[in-house]
C-alpha cells in the first residue's frame, strides 16, 4: 500500500505540503491531503470523539460498521483507527491520549505499506464462500509485531449471501487478537445477523461551508489564489462528499492555473450560471412569456444540461423561501454578497406563490426526464409559471364572502329576498329555520287544499240538490246512469271477493256507491283494481316439419345374379310389412299425435346399394311406411 496519507503540522493540524522522500511523484488533492489524525476528519466529529473515548478506556469491540454516502471519511477513519490500536507508543505521550503517534515503528510501516498487522479487503472482487474460507484460515494466525490483526473489509454488502453465512460463526467469536473493520453505502443490503455483531456508526454529508473552509486551507497550502465564489461553487458541485470537491479543485487548477475565478470557473466546469435563475424569477415577477422564451433560447445556446438548469432553479426558489420566511439567511450556502442578493429578491414574492413555483419545478423536472421532447416541457414549464397569478389570501376571501353575506341578509340591495331567519344571522341559522319552518308549512297547506275541495263539493252538491220549497219538479236520476253506476259497484264488489289478498292490504279504498247516490259531474278516479286471473291455455303445439319427398334408388342384390324384372301392377303384392301411419298435421284445438318409433336397423346382409349402410338413411322412407325404399322385401 503506498503511502498516501498527507504530512500534518501537529500544531496547526492544517495539511502541510512536506511529503516523504518516496512521494516525489504527483498526487491528487484527495490522497495527498488525506487525514492521518482523527481531528482531521472533516465534519465526523460524532464519531471520532466515540472511537478516541474507546480508546483511552480500553473498551474497542471486536467488530464495527462504518456506513454513510461516499467521499465523507469511512474507510480514512477505519486507516485511523487501526494505526491508532498497533500504535507503540504509550497513550500518556500520545496527543489527547489517543491519536496515532505517527513516530513508532507501526505507524510508519502502515504509512509506508508493509505492516503485517493490518488487511485491506475489497468486498467486491473477494465475495465468494472460498474467500472467506480463507480469511478464516488467516484469522487463526497472531500477529507478528503487532497488537492486533485489523481486517478492513470496504463496500462489504457487495459479499453474497453465503460469504455473509460463512462469516457469521468467526464474526460472533473471533479469536482475541482479532478486530473487524467494514465499510459501506447502503447497509439495507447487510444481513441483519452481521449487523447485530457489529457496532455501526452513521457518517454525516458534510455542508458547503465547511468543504470551502477545507480547501480555502489547501490553496494556502499549494499557493494558490482563489475567491470565495469560486471556493463555494466547488463545495456546491461536491454535494457533501469531500472527495468530490477536491476532485473538482484539481480540475478547476489545471484548467484556471493558480488563479481561480468565479466567471471563468463556471464556464470552464459548465456550471448553469447564478444569473440565468434570478433572470427566470424577474420574467416570473413581471408575467413576460417573451422573456421566458428568450432564457430558454440562451440556456440551450450555452449548451447547459436542462435537467440540471431545473435543478438548480429548484434551489434558487428553495433559498428564495428561505430568505422570505427567515430573518436569518445562514441556511443560504452562499456567499454573504449572494445571501444579500436572495434577501432583495424575495421581497417581491410572497410564500404562496414561491410554494407553487416550487411545486412546479418540481414537476417539470420529472417530465424534462421522461419526455422526448426536453426543450418544449422546459419551455411550458417556464411558461406556466409566467402566467401564474399571484395567489390571494384565504382568510381574506372568507372574511369578504361573510361581509358580503352580511349585507345580503341586511338592509343591502338583496334584502328583499325572502328569508325566514333573523336579519344579520347566520347563513347556517338561517338554512336551518328555513328547513323547520317548511315542514308545517307544507302540512298546513295540504290540509287548507283538502278542506276547500270538501266545501267545494259539498256547495256543488247543494247546487245540484232541489230545495224542498222550490216550485220546479224534482228531477228523477235517468235510468241508464242508475244502471250503469249499479253495474260498477257490482263488479267492485266481485273484485273484492275474488282478490283473496284484499284484506291483507292497508290500502285505503273509497267506499262504494249507492244506487240511490246521484252521480257528479266530476266523477273521482275510480282505484285500480286487480285484474282477475284468467286459466292458463295450452301452448299450441309446434307442428312437425313436413317429410322430405320419397326418393327410390335401385336395389340389386351383390351377386352376379341378373336384376329381376319389375313387378306389374296386376302381380301379387308381397306380404305387408307391419305399418305405421305418419300423423298428420294437427290443429292447436286438436291434441298432438303420438310419435311412431322408427324400425330397427336391417340385418348385416341387408345393405343398401346406394350408400352401403346397413339402413339406408340417405334414401327417405316413403309416405306410408318407415321401411327404406331401397331395402329389398323379405322373400
Amino acid at each position: 500500500m503506498p503511502d498516501d496519507a498527507p504530512s500534518t503540522d501537529p500544531a496547526s493540524g492544517e495539511p502541510s505540503s512536506e511529503a516523504p522522500p518516496d512521494e516525489a511523484r504527483y498526487l491528487v488533492a484527495a490522497r495527498k491531503y488525506r487525514p492521518a489524525l482523527f481531528r482531521e476528519v472533516a465534519a465526523q466529529e460524532h464519531v471520532t470523539d466515540t472511537l478516541k473515548n474507546a480508546l483511552r478506556l480500553d473498551r474497542l469491540a471486536h467488530a464495527y460498521l462504518f456506513s454513510g454516502p461516499r467521499g465523507v471519511g469511512k474507510t480514512t477513519t477505519a486507516r485511523i483507527l487501526a494505526k491508532a490500536i498497533n500504535c507503540t507508543t504509550p497513550q500518556s505521550e500520545r496527543e489527547d491520549e489517543a491519536e496515532p503517534c505517527r513516530a513508532c515503528e507501526s505507524c510508519r510501516s502502515f504509512e509506508a505499506g508493509r505492516s503485517l498487522g493490518i488487511f485491506e479487503l475489497d468486498a467486491a472482487s473477494n465475495n465468494k464462500v472460498d474467500d472467506i474460507r480463507d480469511l478464516r484460515e488467516t484469522v487463526r494466525v497472531p500477529p507478528q509485531g503487532a497488537k492486533k490483526k485489523v481486517y478492513i473489509v470496504d463496500e462489504v454488502h457487495m459479499l453474497s449471501k453465503q460469504a455473509f453465512n460463512a462469516l457469521l460463526k468467526t464474526l460472533e467469536e473471533p479469536p482475541s487478537h482479532v478486530l473487524f473493520i467494514f465499510a459501506t453505502t447502503e447497509p439495507h443490503k447487510v444481513l441483519p445477523t452481521i449487523r447485530s455483531r457489529c457496532q455501526r456508526f452513521d457518517f454525516r454529508r458534510i455542508r458547503a461551508g465547511r468543504i470551502a473552509e477545507y480547501l480555502r486551507g489547501i490553496c494556502r497550502e499549494e499557493d494558490i489564489d482563489a475567491d470565495e465564489g469560486s471556493l463555494m461553487l466547488l463545495a456546491r458541485r461536491g454535494d457533501g462528499a469531500l472527495r468530490d470537491a477536491l476532485s473538482a479543485f484539481d480540475q478547476a487548477v489545471s484548467l484556471c492555473g493558480d488563479t481561480l475565478r468565479y466567471d471563468e470557473l463556471s464556464r470552464a466546469l459548465g456550471v448553469v450560471d447564478v444569473d440565468l435563475y434570478f433572470q427566470a424569477t424577474e420574467h416570473v415577477r413581471e408575467g413576460s412569456s417573451a422573456g421566458m422564451l428568450r432564457l430558454v433560447e440562451s440556456i440551450v445556446g450555452r449548451g447547459y444540461d436542462l435537467q440540471e438548469f431545473l435543478a438548480g432553479l429548484s434551489e434558487h426558489l428553495r433559498n428564495l423561501m428561505v430568505a422570505c420566511t427567515m430573518e436569518d439567511a445562514s441556511l443560504i450556502e452562499a456567499t454573504d454578497a449572494m445571501r444579500q442578493r436572495y434577501t432583495q429578491s424575495a421581497q417581491h414574492f410572497s410564500e404562496d406563490d414561491l410554494l407553487r413555483l416550487l411545486m412546479l419545478a418540481g414537476e417539470a423536472e420529472d417530465e424534462v426526464r421522461r419526455s422526448a421532447e426536453p426543450r418544449l416541457r422546459l419551455e411550458m414549464a417556464l411558461l406556466n409559471m409566467a402566467s401564474l397569478p399571484h395567489a390571494a389570501d384565504l382568510q381574506e376571501a372568507l372574511s369578504t364572502l361573510r361581509r358580503l353575506e352580511k349585507q345580503a341578509q341586511g338592509d343591502g340591495p338583496l334584502a328583499d329576498l325572502p328569508s325566514d331567519g333573523p336579519a344579520g344571522a347566520s347563513s347556517e341559522e338561517a338554512s336551518s329555520s328555513e328547513v323547520s319552518s317548511n315542514a308545517p308549512a307544507d302540512d298546513a297547506e295540504e290540509e287548507t287544499t283538502y278542506a276547500a275541495s270538501e266545501d267545494a263539493e259539498a256547495s256543488a252538491d247543494r247546487v245540484r240538490e232541489p230545495a224542498d220549497a222550490s216550485p220546479a219538479p224534482e228531477t228523477p236520476p235517468d235510468a241508464d246512469e242508475k244502471e250503469e253506476a249499479r253495474e260498477r259497484n257490482d263488479d267492485d264488489e266481485e273484485a273484492v271477493k275474488r282478490d283473496p289478498a284484499s284484506d291483507e292490504d292497508h290500502i285505503t279504498r273509497p267506499p262504494l256507491r249507492t244506487p240511490t247516490t246521484p252521480l257528479r259531474r266530476q266523477t273521482p278516479l275510480r282505484p285500480l283494481l286487480p285484474k282477475p286471473l284468467l286459466p292458463k291455455r295450452n301452448p299450441p303445439a309446434t307442428k312437425r316439419p313436413p317429410h322430405p319427398p320419397t326418393t327410390t334408388c335401385s336395389a340389386r342384390r351383390p351377386s352376379p345374379i341378373p336384376k329381376a324384372p319389375p313387378t306389374p301392377a296386376t302381380a301379387v303384392p308381397p306380404p305387408p310389412m307391419k305399418q305405421t301411419t305418419l300423423p298428420r298435421p294437427h290443429s292447436p284445438s286438436t291434441p298432438a299425435a303420438r310419435t311412431p318409433r322408427r324400425p330397427p336397423p336391417l340385418p348385416p346382409s341387408r345393405r343398401c346399394v346406394r350408400t352401403g349402410t346397413r339402413s339406408c338413411r340417405t334414401c327417405a322412407p316413403s309416405a306410408s311406411t318407415w321401411r327404406p325404399a331401397c331395402a329389398r322385401p323379405r322373400p
